[in-house]
């Protein structure tokens, strides 16, 4: 029986090889040398599988940000049967000019924590290595500020990765105000984040035309076709189709009548091109659909003047609500559900190995003696992962005939097993950095673009440099938005930012939701975004606590001169439990998890056939009561009583203020 190789050491030394010859191998000859390769050979492998697996790793290789030059037959350049292939050195490396200060590390160290969203970090984050591999390290992180994307759309990452290989994809798409689901095959260009909702660039085959798509309507799997398409450098779908949502939203336009002191009014208000204190809003919108399901969350708060078509759009939610919430609530699905598992922590995959193996090397030999600890927490691994994957490491070498020259990475053992100390004795090949792949640029160009709507941060000139030396370090300077980020700056921001930078107290008037105003006097400590919003977190002088508040609900701000007198302690999340919250049960269809993700933070997920029962601790019942209102029939809050009955009251409420007055 042949020895079974990982992965990820087949492709090492595959990695190795390629690097290693100036005229090119051939498949016969990395078949016959490269360890991984002779092994399959042996055991009785024919040409044909060798091919499908050698043409896999290559793919791999290449996603993974390697170019790979194919040289063929110079008489005949269309015989590949006997094509070499080699890695170039210097088109794989960064370039050896190019250059980051410690403040500008710090701003793209900011832009990598930006991302929620698991793949996209994990991108952001490799990117970030890279450059730190280079020498560099944070001597100053930037403090109070905590920006996040979401990306809780399941279908964003699977997108991302088809943008980034040029695959074309096909997915169900349920069009806006039918139940019909219809299934679109795309060539996908670019996400863009356009009123904290993402939406895909793409070409739809069937049409033959650019579509613009909300990736909350994609309600299945993303499915990839087998057919692969050359992006175009110079594509500028995401800008275009930005330009584009700005332009559908200016030519829409709603006239709400808003209850003074409301949440509509503090919410709608900041929108309205007549101004947050006027007696009617004009609010422009995009999706007439989405906007609905805004207006029907604030029930009696808000009533659509014109257009018509959205009057009826929102009196359809409010009608299915009241409805679904006037008869008893049925609690034994709930019993019955079956208990959702938390997501076990994914483990390493041996692509992903080898990207880590192509920056800890040159990380390494930048820093000579590292902990175990450290490295695994700077690759993201765990100490024993690293342990293996640094075993596995060291059986990788150059070919010759099948045997090894003596060329082969090796490591202090003593110093490893002894002090946890990692010493590398020898490298073979991957001294240098790799060039960034497209996808970890894009991950931190959307980073930068949020971390530009935070004042303070980083000036235009800063993030216009960072943006250019990413893309040179990709090779691919067109190509750098296919994540487009859009979040403008306002002046609330601004003086928090300032407040926060300078450590001193600031007051204002902060409304809760059921309208209670008090005064706050507040300690800074730092601005976050999380789901579109943007919040104040700091010691709060009332509460004697830690309090995070809704940038929206803050009124009269001012900025003072005295000095801040407390720091607020780190949390895990925007919101933690409290002793007097409620928990209440709610029932949806599963398809809608990922977009209430944001109030499922601390909920107990249970499901039965294809629904999903939440236990969920809630600050009040106006909460829930806003919550079912959005959800227009699709969420249900089985209990408490009293939030199931104020449910369906505030949608009666709504539904009568809606007729108050002739339109």
């Amino acid at each position: 029986m042949a020895q079974r190789i990982p992965p990820e050491e087949r492709l090492m030394n595959l990695t190795v090889a390629l690097l290693g010859t100036e005229i090119g191998l051939t498949r016969a000859e990395i078949f016959s040398s490269v360890t991984g390769y002779v092994e399959q050979v042996s055991a009785g492998s024919d040409e044909a599988a060798m091919g499908r697996m050698f043409e896999r790793d290559k793919e791999t290789l290449v996603e993974l940000g390697t170019r790979i030059e194919v040289i063929g037959d110079v008489v005949n350049p269309r015989n590949m049967r006997d094509a070499r292939y080699r890695i170039p050195r210097e088109d794989n490396s960064l370039p050896d000019d190019l250059e980051f200060t410690p403040g500008e590390l710090a701003v793209l160290s900011l832009a990598a924590d930006a991302w929620s969203e698991a793949a996209m970090s994990r991108e952001a984050r490799s990117g970030l290595r890279k450059i730190r591999a280079l020498g560099y390290d944070v001597d100053e992180p930037i403090l109070g500020f905590t920006p996040r994307l979401d990306a809780r759309d399941e279908s964003f990452a699977p997108l991302e990765d088809a943008i980034a290989r040029g695959a074309e994809v096909t997915f169900d798409y349920l069009r806006p105000g039918s139940q019909r689901v219809r299934t679109r095959r795309v060539r996908p260009r670019a996400l863009v984040m356009f009123e904290s909702r993402w939406h895909l660039r793409g070409r739809d085959e069937a049409l033959g035309e650019d579509r613009t798509f909300l990736l909350s309507r994609i309600v299945s799997d993303i499915r990839t076709t087998g057919v692969r398409f050359d992006p175009d450098d110079g594509d500028q779908s995401a800008e275009q189709t930005l330009e584009g949502l700005r332009a559908l939203a200016d030519g829409q336009r709603a006239r709400i009548a808003a209850v003074p002191g409301s949440e509509a009014a503090l919410r709608l208000g900041r929108r309205s091109l007549a101004g947050r204190d006027a007696d009617e809003l004009v609010v422009p919108y995009v999706d007439a659909y989405v906007l609905a399901d805004e207006i029907a969350s604030y029930g009696p708060e808000a009533r659509v003047i014109e257009p018509h078509e959205l009057r009826e759009l929102v009196r359809d939610r409010l009608r299915a609500v009241r409805i679904l919430h006037s008869r008893p609530a049925d609690l034994r699905d709930a019993d019955e559900a079956v208990a959702v598992r938390p997501a076990r922590r994914r483990s390493t995959d041996g692509a992903e190995r080898v990207r880590i193996y192509l920056t800890l090397v040159p990380w390494l030999l930048e820093r000579a003696d590292v902990t175990v600890a450290d490295a695994a927490a700077e690759f993201g691994v765990t100490p024993a992962e690293l342990r293996k994957m640094l075993a596995t490491l060291s059986m990788v070498g150059e070919p010759t005939a099948g045997f090894y020259s003596g060329e082969m990475f090796d490591i202090d053992w003593d110093a490893l097993d002894g002090h946890d100390t990692i010493r590398l004795t020898h490298t073979v090949g991957v001294e240098r950095v790799q060039r960034f792949t497209t996808r970890e640029v894009a991950a931190l160009v959307a980073g930068l673009q949020l971390v530009a709507a935070v004042p303070g941060v980083a000036d235009a000139g800063t993030l216009r440099d960072l943006r250019a030396k990413l893309a040179r370090g990709a090779g691919t300077a067109d190509r750098a938005d296919q994540v487009l980020v859009d979040e403008p700056v306002d002046a609330a921001r601004a003086e928090l930012a300032r407040a926060v930078q300078e450590r001193v107290e600031v007051t204002f008037e902060y409304r809760r939701p059921g309208g209670e105003t008090t005064t706050r006097t507040v300690d800074p400590s730092g601005l976050l975004i999380a789901g579109g919003q943007w919040y104040l977190r700091g010691w709060c002088h009332l509460r004697e606590a830690t309090r995070t508040f809704l940038i929206e609900r803050i009124d009269g701000l001012v900025v003072t001169s005295v000095p801040a007198r407390h720091s607020a302690e780190p949390q895990p999340g925007l919101f933690t439990p409290g002793d007097d919250d409620i928990v209440a049960t709610l029932r949806f269809p599963t398809h809608v998890r990922p977009l209430i993700a944001g109030f499922l933070e601390h909920a107990e997920l249970a499901e039965r056939d294809h629904e999903t029962f939440a236990r969920i601790p809630v600050a009040d019942v106006a909460t829930l009561r806003r919550l079912a209102a959005r959800g227009g029939g699709d969420i249900e809050v089985l209990s408490p009583r009293d939030a199931r009955d104020a449910a369906r009251d505030w949608a009666r409420s709504g539904e009568e203020h809606l007729d108050e007055s002739p339109v």
